[in-house]
C-alpha cells in the first residue's frame, strides 16, 4: 500500500466524520456536499487499493503480462463514482438549498471543520506530491504525464479537496453577510468541481486502459542508446511500447543485424541493451522484447 493513499484514506475518514456531524448541526447544504465528497473519496481509495492488490498477482497462463491494468480499471471505477455520487449529488443538494435558502447556524463550527480538514488535505496533498517527485508548480503537468494510477486519482482528489473547501469558506462567508443562497450556490459549484475533477480523471484513465505508449522524448532516448552501445547494428525498424500497469512498460523493439553476425554476438548485444534502457529509467518497470532480423 503506498504512502499516499494511506495518507489521504486516514485524512479523508477523519474529515468524512467531522464534515458529516457538521452539517447535521448546521444544516449546511455546502457541508453536506463536502461531506460525501469525503466519504466518496475513502471509497475511491478502497478501490485503489483493490486494484494495487490484483496488480501484485503477477503473471499467470491467464495473464502472460500480469494483471498490472487492474489498477487502471479500479481507478476508472474512482472516476465514475466521483461523478456520480460526488458531483450529481452536490449539485442536487445545492437546487434544493437554492430553492429553499435557510441561515446556517454554529458557522464557527464549520470554520473549525473547515481549519481541520485543510490540515489534513494538504497534508495528504505534500505526501502524494513527494511520492510523486513533483511539486505544486508541476503538478498539473505530472497528472497529464503519470502513468500510476494511484498518483492520478490522489492527486487530482485532494487538489479538488482543497479547492472544495475554499468554495465552502467563500460560500459561508456569503451566506453570513450576503444571503443564505450562497450556501446552495456554493453546493452546486462543489458539485460542478467534482464533476471537472471526474473528466479529467477520465481522460487520463483512458488513454492508459485504452494502452498509451511512451512519450517520443522517452523513444528518442531509447533510440540513441541502441545506436550508440549496439555493437551489431544496421538499423532500427520500429519501437513499439504500452503502459501494462502503473509504471510497468511492454517495450518491443525491432533491429536488424548483418546477415554473417554470430548468434552469441547478437545474444550479449540484447542483454546489454536490455540492461542500458532499463537503467536510462529507473522509475519503469521495463518489459523488453527485442527482435533481431539479419539482412
Amino acid at each position: 500500500m503506498s504512502k499516499s493513499v494511506k495518507a489521504a484514506l486516514l485524512a479523508n475518514g477523519l474529515i468524512a466524520i467531522a464534515k458529516g456531524g457538521a452539517a447535521v448541526v448546521t444544516g449546511s447544504a455546502s457541508m453536506l456536499a463536502e461531506a460525501v465528497h469525503s466519504v466518496a473519496d475513502c471509497g475511491n481509495q478502497g478501490l485503489v487499493l483493490l486494484g494495487e492488490s490484483q496488480a501484485k498477482r503477477g503473471k499467470s497462463e491467464t495473464y502472460a503480462f500480469g494483471q498490472g491494468k487492474a489498477n487502471f480499471f479500479w481507478s476508472f471505477v474512482v472516476a465514475v463514482v466521483l461523478f456520480l455520487l460526488g458531483g450529481l449529488f452536490s449539485i442536487y443538494q445545492g437546487v434544493i438549498k437554492i430553492s429553499n435558502p435557510e441561515p446556517i447556524t454554529n458557522v464557527w463550527l464549520i470554520v473549525a471543520i473547515i481549519v481541520f480538514s485543510i490540515i489534513l488535505e494538504g497534508t495528504a496533498l505534500r505526501i502524494a506530491l513527494k511520492e510523486s517527485k513533483s511539486n505544486l508548480r508541476n503538478m498539473f503537468q505530472t497528472i497529464k504525464n503519470s502513468s500510476s494510477s494511484h498518483i492520478l486519482v490522489v492527486l487530482i482528489e485532494d487538489s479538488g479537496a482543497l479547492l472544495g473547501l475554499m468554495i465552502l469558506g467563500i460560500g459561508l462567508i456569503f451566506s453570513q453577510f450576503v444571503h443564505p443562497i450562497f450556501d446552495g450556490i456554493a453546493a452546486v459549484l462543489i458539485g460542478i468541481l467534482l464533476l471537472v475533477l471526474s473528466s479529467i480523471l477520465f481522460i487520463e484513465l483512458k488513454k492508459l486502459i485504452v494502452g498509451e505508449s511512451l512519450d517520443r522524448e522517452s523513444i528518442k532516448k531509447i533510440k540513441r542508446i541502441i545506436k550508440e552501445e549496439s555493437h551489431v547494428l544496421l538499423h532500427i525498424n520500429s519501437i513499439r511500447s504500452m503502459f501494462i500497469g502503473s509504471n510497468e512498460v511492454l517495450l518491443v523493439i525491432s533491429m536488424s543485424v548483418e546477415d554473417d553476425t554470430m548468434g552469441y554476438e547478437i545474444e550479449q548485444d540484447i542483454k546489454e541493451l536490455k540492461f542500458l534502457i532499463q537503467e536510462e529509467f529507473p522509475d519503469l518497470r521495463l518489459e523488453i522484447f527485442i527482435e533481431v532480423f539479419e539482412f
